[in-house]
């Protein structure tokens, strides 16, 4: 196994020093990672930069395992949902030029505009277009589970059953579950055979944590292995199962970004890989 660093990993340190992909690429570079996530937020000019990102990956020996994008199908409007399906596919050429099939996307949020069922249906409409699009393509789509609708695994799994298109599968994210108030490990039993993409984030629960789950408990990233997912556990049984995708960290920790994104190396090196 090869840990992937997801760009996401440096966002506060994106804000605060103004980093463009490049700038990420190079700090790949000098840290010594050789797979990385990147996303489409962060791109400032895509159609200026995107070949100079290509470039530098070819020439460093970088490889980029997947791209991401942050659409939200949970739209009042057949014109926005429209739009946010285009975020998809227009992240299609994006993710071939880079040189990667594997494209994360999200499901979007449960809002006052729609009923559970009515918004659940709207991204299942919505992803099901996109994975058909996908799959003419060679892409595949990945579902993060992330938020009220797509939070837990059986939310994930009913939305992929539903769509039933092998270019849409599930991006697990570790830490996700914490904030659902399910145990990752558990929500493992229900989408392992569904994952083509892994995030590995750890969460600590801690009074003054940042990140609330439903159920008022409040969570805090950590450093790989130093929080309350059994990273090593569901590592174990991916590669039990001939799991083969990306597994990309995306560290949300506190403190000095690039010294937490070291230390998650340190454990998944000597523990892990």
């Amino acid at each position: 196994m090869e840990l992937s660093l997801s760009m996401w990993s440096v966002h506060r340190t994106v804000r605060e020093k103004g980093w463009t992909v490049l700038d990420f690429l190079s700090f790949c570079k000098d840290e010594g990672i050789r797979q990385v996530e990147l996303l489409d937020v962060f791109w400032k000019d895509a159609e200026r930069e995107l070949p100079q990102a290509v470039a530098f990956a070819a020439e460093h020996g970088i490889k980029v395992s997947s791209y991401a994008v942050g659409n939200d199908l949970v739209k009042a409007s057949e014109e926005e949902r429209a739009r946010e399906l285009q975020v998809i596919t227009n992240a299609f050429p994006i993710a071939k030029a880079l040189g990667t099939s594997t494209i994360r996307v999200f499901s979007g949020n449960l809002s006052a505009i729609a009923t559970f069922d009515e918004a659940l249906d709207w991204i299942v409409d919505g992803l099901g277009s996109a994975a058909r699009k996908a799959e003419a393509e060679g892409l595949v789509l990945c579902l993060e589970n992330h938020g009220q609708l797509a939070g837990s695994g059986k939310q994930v799994q009913t939305i992929i059953d539903r769509v039933n298109s092998p270019s849409l599968r599930s991006t697990f994210d570790t830490g996700n579950f914490l904030l659902v108030d399910e145990n990752p490990s558990a929500a493992l039993d229900i989408l392992l055979p569904y994952i083509a993409h892994v995030h590995l984030k750890d969460f600590a629960q801690r009074d003054d944590g940042r990140y609330k789950s439903l159920g008022g408990k409040a969570f805090e990233g950590a450093n790989l292995g130093f929080g309350d997912v059994e990273v090593k556990a569901i590592l174990d049984r991916l590669a039990n199962n001939g799991y083969q995708g990306a597994i990309v960290l995306e560290y949300e920790g506190v403190g000095s970004e690039a010294e937490g994104i070291r230390r998650s190396y340190e454990y998944f090196n000597q523990t892990i890989a």
